[in-house]
């Protein structure tokens, strides 16, 4: 019978080790997948059907009050919308369009579930796959957009903006945003190498949010990055990290100049930025414009508490949705479901802050997810981002994040790594870790010998 080489030297073979890394492979193709969704189903949608089976079964998962709430609370939200589609006009649709949000909560919770039981490698390794998701819908994007391959154009950009493997433009600028988000972190916080790398890798994503002409994205990006570097001046301490956040200020003000710079001597790009940039739009004014329709939904909303069913309002009250997501949950599932789900996300963001308050090895990472979630759920007034996945994604990061801190208190109570420990506390950790007669004070330890030449001295003597 043949012997293995681990059994022969008598090694033992770590199962759960090894079935955490297969679980995260598989969290890490979905995060590399998300920024890919041509159409739905997208293969994102596949990895993660996969990663909510794989997971669980592998037991490479911890599921905590955050997550077992807001996944009651999205169970809530899904049955008041199944409940409302007997009123919808396209019942087949509507039923769809439910399923799919609960799919995408479920992926929500179990991905949860695998950050909070092991949080502190991967909540980072996530971010770098996401990264590098984004920076591939943007060369696809930026190769479309400047026609470098010709017949790309079409495909990758919609009305001369660039939308990279996405549907819609809005939604490539919105999901740019945790990504530009976590490269300001590491340009804030990292060694001046990674600052570098992270600065190199922002310069695309940049002009690919601003190529994307959406809005919504440019005021979530500044927000969010402007969160992250409010939260770390406010908890710095050193002349170092000020100098720095000046430096990084001041570069990525003159980075932008001349990307507009640059961007304006293009008539193309001029008249559509131009264009975009205005606050008064043709199809926004009016009772058929987006805030005419959102007036006809307030109204829908008070008459029906049940809610009218998912896509009611489009093919029935107005040529389109409200452009609100707040205002389409409410049409969708009712007053119930509407509630919950503002309850969710008010609740996000607060435990959310709260994990990246904290002095914690993860408190950096759940401060770019809620940074970017905040972002993402103000956008939420001004565009339909109801089956967002990077929302879904950026939702169930911090709920893993604050889980992570209620189930292990111990481990993530220590400083954070983003804040040097003080000269008092390495003198104490120093303590601690020599041997017990060393921690003895000194006078006690030169007292010792002392007593021990004593004992010898008086040791009683036997004659023969």
């Amino acid at each position: 019978m043949p012997v293995s080489a681990a059994a022969l030297w008598g090694w033992t073979i770590p199962t759960r080790i090894s079935a955490r890394a297969a679980a995260g492979a598989v969290a890490a193709a979905v995060m590399l997948a998300s920024t890919i969704v041509f159409s739905e189903p997208a293969v994102v949608d596949a990895l993660l059907a996969a990663m909510v089976f794989i997971v669980p079964v592998l037991g490479a998962h911890r599921f905590g009050r955050i997550a077992l709430v807001n996944g009651a609370l999205w169970l809530v939200i899904v049955g008041a919308g199944i409940a409302a589609t007997m009123w919808s006009t396209a019942f087949d649709t509507a039923i769809k369009h439910q399923l799919v949000t609960f799919f995408l909560a479920a992926g929500a919770f179990v991905l949860a579930g695998f950050v909070a039981d092991q949080p502190e490698p991967w909540l980072k390794r996530l971010f770098w796959c996401y990264l590098a998701a984004c920076l591939v819908a943007t060369a696809a994007a930026l190769i479309g957009y400047f026609r470098i391959v010709p017949a790309a154009y079409d495909l990758f950009t919609n009305y001369g903006r660039a939308r990279g493997t996405f549907k819609d433009p809005n939604v490539y600028g919105a999901a740019l945003v945790p990504a530009l988000t976590f490269a300001a972190w590491i340009v804030l916080r990292g060694t001046p190498r990674q600052a570098r790398i992270a600065a190199i890798l922002a310069a695309p994503l940049l002009l690919g949010l601003l190529l994307s002409f959406s809005r919504g994205a440019w005021f979530s990006a500044a927000l969010s990055v402007g969160i992250v570097g409010f939260v770390l001046l406010l908890r710095s301490r050193r002349a170092a990290d000020f100098r720095r956040f000046g430096l990084a200020g001041g570069l990525a003000a003159v980075v932008l100049a001349a990307a507009l710079g640059a961007a304006l001597q293009i008539e193309e790009v001029s008249t559509l930025l131009l264009q975009r940039a205005s606050l008064d739009q043709s199809y926004d004014q009016g009772p058929q414009g987006r805030f005419g329709g959102q007036q006809k939904a307030i109204s829908l909303i008070l008459e029906n508490p049940l809610g009218i069913g998912t896509h009611t309002f489009r093919d029935t009250y107005h040529h389109e949705e409200p452009h609100n997501v707040y205002l389409t949950t409410f049409l969708n599932a009712g007053w119930i479901g509407g509630l919950l789900y503002i309850i969710s996300v008010v609740l996000t963001i607060a435990v959310g802050f709260r994990a990246a308050l904290q002095n914690s090895p993860i408190a950096g990472m759940a401060l770019v997810a809620t940074a970017s979630f905040t972002a993402t759920a103000i956008e939420g007034f001004v565009i339909d981002s109801d089956h967002w996945r990077h929302f879904f994604i950026l939702m169930a990061l911090i709920w893993g994040a604050a889980d992570a801190r209620s189930l292990a208190p111990p481990k993530y109570g220590r400083r954070s790594s983003d804040t040097p420990p003080s000269s008092r506390d390495a003198a104490a950790q120093k303590v601690m870790c020599q041997p017990a007669s060393m921690q003895q004070p000194a006078e006690q330890r030169r007292r010792q010998p002392m007593k021990a030449a004593k004992r010898s001295t008086q040791r009683p003597t036997h004659g023969s």
